[in-house]
């Protein structure tokens, strides 16, 4: 499980890189090289910082013993303070940017701490970084199931297998019933015209937000199951396709109905970083 914190770390930073290089239009590097620029610095940093951490509790696991109190305590707190590092900075982070960048209203100024906080509890912001912050915790359990069922494949006892698969399926089956109040917290802060492409002004947007819901409810179905001791090798499968089909549904769905950003290339002289901070309203656009 360390190793594969660690490879998916950096498979997973890999994966943002390349995101970033196909979206580095002239307004995306203008908000990322000016505005931003404090935030990107911190943002490396940090990356550097978990990278560490995920290997310290490589190391720390990778050899024979370890098993103490102590030693468990200590490995169990640098998986959190890692874990809770990047969910504390990159969602925000990330979300910011989006609204920032299909705007097309680039602040001349640089955002900084207390106003970038601002900026991250306003509007739908809040329900985005908790939406993320639960299929997290949800995934990680899904990750567990995965641990399960390669177990069974090594002949590991059939005690151990089970122990960690129904907890694996409690993680995400209770992280994903969360995210049923989140959902409707987060459509109901939605842009109006948002909301009109998923509630059926648009056939693809609509089609995809159906499809993500049935989905959603075939993947409590099926993590309910292994919860309640069906721990076998079909119920784990099915479990965790489940939640792969519920996580592509949910981004091409999100995707389908994302604004498309102007074609900015340089900082809006006229919007500062003040104006952002205590009058959101223009990340949107007029219509």
């Amino acid at each position: 499980m360390s190793r594969m914190s660690l490879l998916s770390l950096i498979g997973g930073g890999l994966l943002g890189l390349a995101i970033c290089w196909l979206k580095w239009t002239p307004g995306y590097r203008a908000l990322w090289t000016g505005p931003l620029s404090y935030k990107l610095h911190w943002g490396a940093a940090e990356i550097l910082f978990s990278l560490a951490m995920a290997l310290v509790y490589w190391l720390l696991v990778r050899g024979k013993g370890g098993n103490s109190t102590g030693s468990r305590v200590g490995r169990g707190a640098v998986a959190l303070l890692n874990g809770t590092n990047l969910l504390y900075h990159f969602p925000p982070l990330f979300v910011v940017v989006d609204k920032l960048y299909t705007s097309g209203q680039i602040p001349s100024e640089i955002i900084r701490g207390a106003q970038f906080r601002q900026l991250a509890w306003t509007h739908e912001v809040p329900a985005l970084v908790f939406h993320f912050a639960f299929a997290s915790v949800a995934v990680a359990g899904v990750m567990l199931m995965g641990l399960a069922l390669r177990w069974m494949r090594q002949d590991q006892p059939p005690t151990d297998i089970a122990k960690v698969a129904v907890w694996g399926s409690c993680w995400a089956l209770g992280a994903s019933l969360v995210q049923l109040p989140l959902g409707l917290w987060m459509l109901a802060v939605l842009p109006s015209t948002t909301q009109s492409s998923l509630m059926g002004n648009e056939l693809v947007g609509t089609s995809l937000f159906i499809a993500a819901m049935l989905a959603v409810f075939w993947q409590l179905r099926e993590l309910a199951g292994v919860a309640l001791g069906e721990v076998t090798r079909p119920a784990l499968i099915r479990a965790m396709s489940a939640m792969l089909v519920t996580i592509a549904l949910m981004t091409a769905m999100q995707q389908s109905v994302r604004p498309v950003a102007p074609n900015t290339t340089a900082p809006n002289s006229t919007t500062n970083a003040s104006s952002y901070a205590n009058g959101v309203s223009t990340w949107l656009p007029k219509s």
